[in-house]
């Protein structure tokens, strides 16, 4: 460079990253990858919209498979030939997770339908894969710091301690997580069990085909009537409050006793408060932010698997840990609530539901999970015989 060139070596350098720069961007473009390290400010609702889907639609399944699906489908319907091969199981869970998902996001078929070119529809997918995954990871950070002060509070307490920032020495390391994680077809108590579980004795596996003592109420199973006291359990309610709700509701055990109580004694409400004009209001909740008015099964089975997952040992997210498969345990759970048959199952079914949602929500949204039947009340006769009067009325007059 000689001694009368103006260009500086500083100035030359951020000429060549300018260069750098532009060309990453332009080949990111033709690869429909957004390099930006911040989400772009009309994408951003896709990010929060999809921080429901892990929580309320689907453990693992990614949005693209749900549209797919569902496209699938419409084209079926669309065609005239009658002969088509029957739905598998998958295909119709597939197609079910859709349109909860467009429960949830009611919006999303017009805003695809609205994108004019493929990388949109993708980027689109893309954030809603993101919002829906780092929810998931979020839950998990919080519960797996206030599980151990949940189980460090008991009497006695845990020996040795639970350390919250790392989960090395909990699972069948730790006799406290251990117990709860166990399957109810063992007994940890018994150190024959013990041992065969903690050595992978092939008779002693813990996999999904097993429900946790975690799930149960007191964690306590009977065998000769597997089907009392499951998902009652209060700690299942402390993890499902501090996701949905609030931490500090989590740390706050009153629950509904018994779900075989019918006639509840209502507890007094407190006298309402005046907000006072300096007092700052609290920041909303998951469940409200989302539009969650009841707890459904999804959200129970996902929390079960979040509380599993932070008793666990395992450090890192994964589907399944050694033996323990967490999509067919969340398939089990839903499975559970949903498959009733018999008109007594689903009154069991919806007296478990009761109790959680007055678990959880209280007196909150009851007209959502417990809605009337208007068609009973009086305002409903006083209207139906009025009609049925005028009725008789005008065909007398015929």
């Amino acid at each position: 460079m000689s001694p009368t060139d103006d260009t500086t070596p500083d100035a030359t350098i951020n000429a060549l990253k300018c260069c750098i720069n532009t060309l990453e961007e332009s080949v990111c473009k033709l690869k429909d990858v957004d390099i930006s390290t911040t989400i772009p400010s009309h994408c951003e609702k896709y990010v929060l919209a999809g921080r429901a889907i892990r929580r309320l639609v689907t453990l693992s399944d990614r949005v693209e498979d749900l549209v797919n699906e569902a496209d699938r489908c419409a084209c079926i319907e669309l065609d005239s030939d009658d002969n088509h091969p029957a739905f598998t199981e998958e295909e119709d869970r597939l197609y079910r997770n859709y349109q909860e998902l467009l429960r949830w996001i009611p919006s999303l078929k017009s805003d695809i339908a609205a994108s004019s070119e493929d990388y949109e529809v993708k980027n689109l997918m893309k954030y809603l894969n993101k919002g829906a995954d780092s929810a998931r990871g979020d839950d998990a950070a919080g519960l797996k710091m206030a599980v151990v002060g949940w189980l460090m509070c008991g009497c006695p307490a845990p020996e040795p301690a639970l350390e919250s920032g790392q989960k090395t020495g909990r699972g069948f390391y730790h006799d406290v997580t251990a117990r709860l994680i166990c399957p109810v077809d063992y007994d940890w108590s018994n150190l024959h069990h013990r041992a065969n579980i903690r050595n992978f004795h092939p008779e002693y596996l813990v996999t999904a085909d097993c429900w946790p003592r975690f799930l149960y109420k007191n964690e306590k199973y009977d065998p000769s009537n597997p089907t009392k006291g499951p998902f009652e359990n209060k700690m299942l309610i402390q993890a499902f409050r501090h996701i949905f709700t609030s931490p500090s509701l989590a740390n706050s055990m009153d629950v509904v006793d018994d779900t075989d109580q019918e006639d509840q004694t209502p507890m007094e409400p407190p006298p309402k408060c005046q907000r006072g004009s300096s007092e700052k209001r609290s920041r909303a909740h998951v469940a409200a932010l989302i539009g969650m008015k009841s707890v459904s099964p999804c959200a129970i089975a996902y929390t079960a698997v979040q509380l599993c997952f932070a008793l666990s040992s395992c450090n890192a997210w994964r589907i399944i840990d050694e033996d323990f498969d967490y999509e067919k345990f969340y398939h089990n759970i839903t499975t559970f609530f949903e498959d009733v048959r018999t008109t007594q199952d689903k009154a069991a079914i919806s007296k478990l539901l009761l109790w959680w949602n007055r678990s959880v929500f209280d007196r909150v949204n009851v007209s959502e999970y417990c809605p009337q039947a208007i068609e009973k009340m009086s305002v409903a006769i006083t209207l139906r015989r009025g009609r049925d009067g005028l009725a008789t009325d005008n065909s007398s007059t015929v």
